[in-house]
């Protein structure tokens, strides 16, 4: 079957060029997936994204206007079902993701407190032992939550 009449769906694996105003081109490659298959860095676009929702329905050869940010157009140059299975990763690897950030900001907003408090509030020491081992609690009750829900 040949690329250009495919029309563009979820599991689709897509070729683009995506052209800015300055008419500089970029190429990008990707597999459309759902929302919990998602992961950018891995070639893996939500369907629900601005880019893919202009995409859906479409095929190889077709030029689309997207003018958001500093794109104006978007060339389609091939289409082809994605091969083989999708990992489900994606969502559980932004889980992970906003923990460790949420144990940083814990870990920062602390070392601020005991720095500014010192005069006013007396001697506070952030006890980072105590934080690690909170974060890595929340990281296995995390785990074992969702093999849980499995």
């Amino acid at each position: 079957m040949e690329s250009k009449s495919l029309l563009i769906s979820v599991n689709s694996r897509v070729l683009l060029e995506l052209v800015d105003f300055s008419g500089e081109v970029e190429q990008s490659e990707f597999t459309l997936v759902n929302t919990k298959q998602a992961d950018f860095q891995s070639g893996l676009l939500d369907e629900n994204t601005p880019l893919a929702k202009v995409l859906l329905g479409r095929q190889a050869g077709e030029v689309v206007a997207y003018t958001l940010g500093d794109l104006k157009e978007i060339r389609i140059l091939h289409v082809e079902p994605a091969g083989g299975q999708i990992s489900g990763e994606g969502a559980e690897k932004r889980r992970a993701a906003v923990q460790k950030a949420e144990a940083q900001s814990e870990i920062t907003s602390q070392m601020i407190f005991s720095t500014a408090s010192g005069s006013k509030w007396g001697d506070y020491e952030v006890n980072m032992d105590k934080l690690l081992d909170d974060d890595d609690q929340t990281r296995t009750s995390s785990s074992d939550d969702s093999l849980q829900s499995s």
